[in-house]
């Protein structure tokens, strides 16, 4: 039989045994990896549902922190306040002090020092007579005001102390569940990158046994028609699931904008939520995150592709923990909003949201409460 570049039929023949058993081994590494990555893959499902799960309960620790950093703002306004009377009284009252010393220490010289004619000198007693009842007034609304600061104080020192608290506790959490979306990423990638790899290295190994079944049946004068065998098939995108709309805020907070409530570039084509400090925000639907970055001055701003023409769009938070491309299920948290500020306690972040059909903006609300039906 005639000589190769590869060596002899019967080397060709060893050649091609020990080339179909690498395949058949990254065959079955490929196989395992699929099946890890299937397995994988519902788990990262379980997660996602856990995170909704950790996302619901992390919104009632975000209500009681914007429960409280709306009564520390109240407490704040009545301190202030009260302070301002308290000043304005103690000011009336020191400019009638004087008066009362003098006459205190000398009434008679007082009385006399300008002399009057009897029924004015009896006026002039009346009149000494009201000052002291006003300053008599004065001086208790000064005590009770002094007593109302002193109250609001000791109220302001609870309520922020009951605030430190709700924020700890919902930083815990949140930092709980910053690490199961950070394991959950880290799972995806790696299984993407064995799945990747082995099926690189079964389509070499396949591709191998492929040249050598050519060569051999060139040599021989076999027919073709396995010359083909081994060919890895076209892999195909698995269908994308079904997108379920959100129901409720995707934010814990209030509306403070209402869809086409004027402004000054005119009626608003989206809402917006005055949120708790440092709340999760969660995703409207399930789908694919089709944008996640800074964009001109919405700052960090996520689009979500739901289905049915939808797309959703959410701007103002302070952090994203979703990348482009990544799929989402509905209520999973997808970034957060700035934190608390012991400088600022009134100040509250702003989540604005926009509901796209088609491309053209439409009124989320009905879709936000309905489940994307409205």
């Amino acid at each position: 039989m005639p000589s190769l570049a590869f060596g002899h039929a019967d080397g060709l023949d060893r050649q091609l045994q020990a080339a179909r058993a690498e395949a058949a081994r990254h065959h079955q590494a490929a196989s395992e990896a699929r099946l890890k990555a299937a397995r994988d893959a519902a788990q990262a499902a379980a997660l996602a549902q856990q995170q909704v799960t950790a996302a619901a309960a992390l919104r009632r620790l975000e209500d009681q922190t914007a429960a409280a950093a709306s009564s520390l703002a109240a407490l704040d306004l009545q301190s202030q306040a009260a302070k301002q009377s308290l000043d304005q009284n103690e000011a009336a009252l020191a400019a009638l002090m004087p008066i009362m010393l003098r006459l205190s220490n000398q009434p008679a010289a007082t009385m006399l020092a300008v002399p009057v004619p009897p029924t004015e000198a009896i006026r002039g007693i009346l009149v000494l007579q009201g000052i002291a009842t006003e300053i008599e007034d004065k001086a208790k609304a000064v005590h009770a005001q002094a007593a109302r600061v002193a109250t609001l104080q000791t109220q302001t020192l609870a309520q922020q102390q009951q605030l430190r608290i709700a924020v700890a506790s919902q930083q815990q959490a949140e930092d709980a569940l910053s690490g199961q979306i950070s394991a959950a990423h880290s799972a995806e990638t790696g299984d993407l990158d064995i799945a990747a790899a082995n099926a690189a290295a079964e389509m070499a190994a396949t591709q191998n046994v492929h040249n050598l079944q050519s060569v051999i049946d060139k040599l021989q004068e076999k027919e073709r028609a396995s010359a083909a065998a081994g060919r890895l098939p076209a892999v195909k995108s698995p269908a994308n699931p079904d997108v379920v709309a959100a129901t409720g805020a995707p934010v814990a907070g209030t509306l403070v904008q209402a869809y086409g409530a004027p402004t000054l570039a005119g009626p608003a084509v989206g809402i917006i939520y005055r949120a708790a400090p440092g709340a999760r925000v969660a995703a409207p639907c399930s789908g694919p995150v089709l944008y996640a970055n800074r964009f001109q001055n919405y700052g960090l701003l996520v689009i979500l592709d739901c289905g049915g023409n939808d797309d959703a769009v959410l701007s103002g938070m302070d952090r994203l923990d979703v990348t482009a491309g990544q799929k989402l299920s509905r209520g999973q948290p997808i970034g957060q909003m700035k934190g608390f500020d012991p400088s600022a306690p009134t100040a509250e972040p702003l989540l604005y949201v926009e509901l796209r059909r088609n491309g053209t903006p439409v009124d989320p609300t009905a879709w936000l409460t309905k489940g994307g039906s409205g």
